[in-house]
């Protein structure tokens, strides 16, 4: 990394949850660059008990900021209406001083979702602050109507930088907003496997052991549309099981629905794990039916493991799964979709040991070993030139050639 010291802040959109995936990259990264000697500032949304990589980032000295959008213990809730907007005017007041004290070369807005609020970070674009981008997932579901659209074409045509975690998440973004990314690149998210990760292969013997892994959030993630798969014919007489590993606000719902559909002995609900590399000991295949995402880490971390994976062809799935060689991908996040998916990899079951290799050889060339490294660099980079652009003097006006 380079050796001159920059100041670099982060800041997080998040507001629905302490921590999630999407929040990877940019916490690795700002560890990495707080521990090479460089000033690194975050600003989060405060929850009631800081998560655990928060409060690690705090101990390796980077600069804390918290956002409050509403006072959480404030009841009756129509208090919550009137109180409100003097927070969050506050807030923003607080934030933006925050900043101003950070004196940051670079600024990195992280959105876990196209959806997230923008209030505190909208006026970026007429701060001064050099910033960048970095968007982790978008579906067409949440189609940004006009008045929100121009807030996310002025932050976008400003940034000195547009990440995305699949080409996927940015040609939709500019389909939806009906302009084009002329300074976009596509950039990966940490995983939470060995690079070299190669658990043993769990045996052929019966039932097939899928693995679900992901936020209990069938929105998203689609858990729904794998439980009435499985609840047909032929699915429902084959030996087949699936694990679902996650947490999330729909976990009950989703139990419900797998009891009423009568697949209490064919699915199991295993929580959060931390073990991954075990997960894969255990199971032969991921199953990931999404309605959107960017590109999931689950995925990246399954094919590191020499395991197929069957996805849906949304954002970025398609870029780093190949229809029949390293996983099956199914054509839209539809259950008759999904299931032409389940029956060309079922049909291939006893090929998913020589999949899974083919798998784990593209994922080693199309993710980099150490993403957080990599993106680090490219933030000093980009902040050495905002450094070096505003040590140039100001350049002369041209003289007048109709001026005698």
């Amino acid at each position: 990394m380079n050796s001159a010291r920059r100041r670099i802040v982060f800041v997080t959109t998040l507001d629905c949850s302490p921590w999630g995936g999407s929040e990877a990259l940019w916490s690795q990264t700002a560890m990495r660059l707080v521990r090479s000697g460089h000033a690194v500032g975050i600003s989060v949304c405060r929850w009631p008990e800081r998560s655990r990589a928060v409060m690690e980032l705090v101990q390796a000295g980077v600069n804390l900021n918290e956002r409050f959008y509403t006072w959480p213990w404030l009841r009756p809730r129509f208090l919550q209406g009137v109180v409100a907007p003097f927070v969050r005017r506050w807030s923003l007041h607080a934030f933006e001083g925050w900043l101003r004290n950070q004196k940051p070369e670079l600024v990195c807005v992280s959105q876990g979702s196209i959806a997230d609020d923008l209030w505190f970070i909208k006026r970026l674009p007429q701060s001064g602050w050099s910033y960048v981008t970095l968007l982790h997932a978008n579906a067409e579901s949440i189609w940004p109507d006009d008045q929100r659209a121009a807030e996310l074409v002025n932050l976008y045509r400003n940034a000195r930088h547009a990440f995305f975690v699949s080409n996927g998440n940015r040609l939709l973004l500019e389909t939806q907003l009906g302009v084009e990314m002329p300074r976009a690149e596509v950039v990966r998210n940490p995983f939470n496997v060995r690079r070299d990760a190669a658990p043993p292969w769990p045996g052929t013997a019966e039932p097939v052991r899928l693995a679900c892994i992901g936020r209990l959030e069938p929105n998203a993630k689609g858990q729904d549309l794998l439980l009435r798969v499985l609840a047909r014919e032929p699915w429902r007489s084959c030996p087949l099981t699936v694990s679902f590993f996650g947490k999330g606000d729909c976990e009950e719902g989703l139990r419900r629905l797998a009891q009423r559909l009568g697949l209490e002995d064919r699915v199991r609900f295993c929580g959060q794990v931390d073990d991954i590399e075990g997960v894969w000991a255990q199971h032969h295949a991921l199953v990931l039916p999404s309605r959107f995402e960017g590109l999931p880490i689950t995925i990246v971390e399954a094919m590191h493991c020499g395991r197929p994976v069957i996805v849906t062809d949304v954002a970025g799935n398609a870029e780093v799964v190949q229809d029949g060689i390293t996983g099956f991908v199914a054509e839209a996040p539809t259950e008759r979709h999904l299931q032409a998916a389940l029956e060309r990899a079922w049909e291939q079951r006893h090929n998913w040991e020589k999949i899974g290799k083919a798998a784990a050889r593209a994922i080693r060339e199309l993710v980099p070993a150490d993403p957080a490294a990599e993106f680090a660099q490219k933030l000093l980079q980009l902040a050495k030139a905002e450094h070096d652009s505003a040590r140039q003097p100001a350049q002369a006006p041209s003289p007048d050639l109709c001026t005698n």
